[in-house]
């Protein structure tokens, strides 16, 4: 199909609504009456080019109530946009600042009476007399097929504004949709209202196997668009709150296709720091500075390897703020250490870094202090002087940037005391306030120790979150199996939403696990993007000494097994940063072809190769399905071949895993913490059978020098045939923490090889 020919006949079948066309019916008009048509139709048509203007980046239509615009967004995206009145671009705490617009090279599309623009990956077109529109991709493909966008010609309510965008589906195909947000079971959504909640983060966004990606951004980000599909199957609805509608839409032939022009969009998602990779352990009730020592001398006492204690509100408050009155208390503390925890902020925080563990400290979107309130208050820095009553009267609204500088000033002992990182809780008051309140701390951090990363994690978030390196977790949860076993869909959801650093409070955060749960809960963390551990303040900590003997011991070597993949899982948060790919995937995203993994979600792969199937249901046994290929047992020499489910059965300390043929996966040593790395040789392992390639990347892991290129990646080749190891660096990043020792194990079917030798900045092992 020629990209720029556009008929003015029905849509493509099984696509858009259906118009009468009798095939050939022309034919048996006189020659007087086709003349009359042409003349018609090239007069309307003029007609309908007159309300048709070039503006920066695209083109603009107008119609009689509205005004449509057609850009090109980015070298990935077009943006659709519907506009009432006299509104001018939507400033998207969503999006990233925008580039050049000359940077996107387009060119404008005029076929057939349609109009719009093309793209290196795509074409989006309307038909300026009645609104109709669609999407091609690069091949000239229809994605989105006709459909109206209704309402162009009549006035919008002014009583509650709103405008809806009908999307043409595939009516042969269900509605189904990838990449929406938490809150279901299921990896496929058929609606989604965007919105934040305990735990709960819906996102305007999805990607559909039509082969495109669509975001939608309203004239205020608080009030953000939802979809649903028809009951018919035959377009999806977009209803946007306001007068201003703007849809980008990103032709996307795969899930990593969509991923990467959404971080286009929305930004690069830094890499965190690298103790984040590590053992995090959480505690609502630490009771005094003794007992922190305690529980730190526990974990080395016991050779369990940690990286940071989290706290909860008894590190800066002696008591929580929940019970407090609307206009808050005279003395309470709402920055600054608890002097029964930490007397000596600065010099415990610094003496427990030295023993590898960093601190993170709980934050909430509001004060408690009665004098800071009346000031807030009289400045109308409080959330509920421009919410109203349907928040809290004591939080503050983070979207002031008068706040914010207050804010970051009133944090600077904090960052200065050397605190690592920030837990936000409870900022689900607008579907914004994780998204500004992040950017405080990224500017405090800035300001009072710059060049470092910013780590939070928080109970929801919103598109362009990630851009400060927050994280999110799911939120206040229940201890028991069906919990856990719900867990991956709701961490895969956020990898595919945007979130690829996702965490849960393992072992629960109501109620008591037993020994098994907690150590099968805590088998699945060691694959998910951030391992941590969290429990209310009524429940016995989840310490992994507190579980007896042989789960002491389970969870030791599980945690062990975490530090270990800490080189792989660094290296492949680089690859996120480059390309927007979560670590995290549905086996949807490697293997788009398999209907069996559509809707999978009880296993899971980290990056491309490495697949974990942890046992989610009590008893041990689960199982696990195998895309087609040859699949090794992770660690061993026993190769199955896939394209079926097999029966497993896995000990207390053991976890189904299975590692793709033709893969290189790097191992650490085991550490007590990851200031401890390299601490060892690292360990290749080379799983045969087909050519592999992995690119390991090292850099300090706490600065932001990694922008500016000081990293060491060292690409690894595996020649299959010729049985050879070949690799080569770049980069002259030369800390004390990059390997310098590697030994090589081949795990192939028939005979395990090993060999160690320098990493040499480039080389070749000989055939093995």
């Amino acid at each position: 199909m020629n990209n720029d020919l556009i008929t003015s006949g029905p849509p493509l079948p099984g696509f858009g609504r259906q118009r009468a066309n009798p095939q050939f019916a022309w034919l048996r008009l006189p020659a007087w009456a086709l003349i009359l048509c042409a003349i018609l139709c090239a007069a309307g048509n003029a007609r309908a080019q007159e309300n048709v203007k070039r503006i920066e980046g695209g083109v603009l239509i107008q119609f009689e109530a509205a005004q449509v615009e057609l850009v090109a967004a980015t070298p990935e995206a077009l943006r659709l946009s519907v506009i009432y009145g006299r509104q001018g671009p939507a400033a998207s705490s969503f999006l990233v600042s925008p580039g050049d617009p000359k940077a996107t090279p387009w060119r404008e599309v005029k076929k057939n009476g349609w109009v719009g623009i093309k793209d290196k990956l795509g074409s989006l077109l309307m038909n300026p007399k009645n609104g109709e529109w669609l999407l091609q991709n690069a091949d000239g493909q229809v994605v989105i097929p006709q459909h109206e966008i209704g309402g162009l010609n009549q006035p919008i309510s002014a009583a509650k504004p709103q405008i809806k965008v009908l999307v043409g589906w595939d009516k042969d195909s269900p509605i189904e949709a990838y990449g929406c947000g938490n809150g279901i079971h299921s990896l496929m959504h058929t609606e989604a209202k965007a919105g934040v909640a305990n735990g709960q983060a819906t996102i305007p966004y999805y990607w559909s196997k039509a082969g495109y990606a669509a975001l939608a951004v309203t004239a205020d980000d608080n009030h953000p668009a939802s979809w649903r599909g028809s009951a018919d199957g035959e377009y999806v609805t977009w209803t946007f709150p306001g007068e201003r509608a703007d849809l980008y839409l990103m032709p996307a032939a795969s899930l990593k296709d969509a991923a990467n022009a959404y971080a286009r969009l929305t930004g690069a998602v830094p890499v965190p720091p690298l103790w984040t990779f590590g053992y995090l352990q959480s505690r609502w009730g630490w009771t005094n500075r003794a007992y922190i020592e305690d529980t730190l001398k526990n974990f080395h006492d016991f050779k369990i390897p940690v990286d940071a204690f989290i706290y909860d509100f008894e590190w800066y408050a002696t008591h929580p703020d929940y019970s407090l009155p609307d206009q808050g208390e005279a003395g309470f503390h709402d920055f600054g250490g608890n002097p029964a925890l930490f007397p000596e902020l600065a010099t415990q925080i610094n003496a427990y870094k030295a023993q590898g563990v960093h601190f993170v400290g709980i934050r909430k979107p509001r004060l408690g202090n009665r004098a800071l309130l009346e000031m807030a208050r009289a400045k109308t820095w409080d959330l509920q002087s421009q919410c109203g009553e349907k928040v809290s009267a004591r939080d503050v609204d983070f979207a002031n940037p008068l706040l914010r500088e207050w804010y970051i000033e009133q944090s600077a002992d904090l960052f200065k005391a050397g605190a690592d990182g920030w837990w936000n809780d409870e900022g689900e008051a607008t579907y914004t306030t994780y998204f500004y309140w992040n950017l405080a701390e990224r500017e405090a951090l800035n300001r009072y120790r710059p060049n470092e990363r910013l780590w939070t994690l928080n109970r929801a978030f919103s598109p362009g979150d990630h851009r400060f390196g927050a994280a999110a977790w799911t939120g206040d949860i229940v201890s028991s199996w069906e919990v856990l076993a719900a867990t991956p869909a709701n961490l895969l959801n956020w990898s595919l939403s945007g979130m690829p650093y996702g965490a849960c409070d393992i072992g629960g955060f109501f109620g008591s696990p037993s020994p098994e749960l907690m150590c099968r809960w805590m088998a699945a963390g060691v694959f998910f993007p951030i391992m941590r551990t969290h429990s209310e303040v009524h429940y016995e900590p989840h310490f992994p000494w507190l579980y007896g003997d042989d789960a002491l011991a389970a969870m030791r070597k599980l945690i062990d097994l975490r530090y270990r993949l800490i080189p792989y899982y660094y290296s492949l948060a680089h690859e996120t940063f480059a390309t927007g790919v979560p670590l995290m995937r549905p086996l949807i995203m490697e293997f788009p072809d398999d209907p069996n993994v559509a809707d999978l979600s009880d296993e899971w792969l980290m990056g491309d190769s490495l697949l974990a199937a942890p046992i989610l249901q009590p008893g041990g046994r689960r199982s696990v399905y195998l895309p087609s290929g040859g699949w090794y047992v992770f660690g061993s020499n026993q190769m199955v071949q896939g394209g079926c489910s097999r029966q497993v059965v896995a000990a207390l300390d053991e976890i189904p895993v299975y590692i793709r043929m033709g893969t290189i996966l790097p191992l650490g040593p085991v550490v007590q913490h990851t200031s401890d790395l390299p601490g060892g040789p690292l360990e290749l392992q080379v799983y045969p059978g087909a050519d592999a390639t992995f690119t390991l990347v090292e850099d300090d892991g706490e600065s932001q020098d990694y922008l500016a290129g000081k990293t060491r990646r060292t690409t690894f080749h595996w020649d299959d045939a010729k049985r050879q190891l070949s690799w080569r660096q770049k980069g002259d990043y030369s800390g004390k923490n990059v390997f310098q020792k590697v030994r090589v194990v081949v795990l192939a079917p028939k005979a395990r090889a090993e060999a160690g030798f320098m990493l040499s900045p480039s080389g070749a092992v000989k055939p093995l």
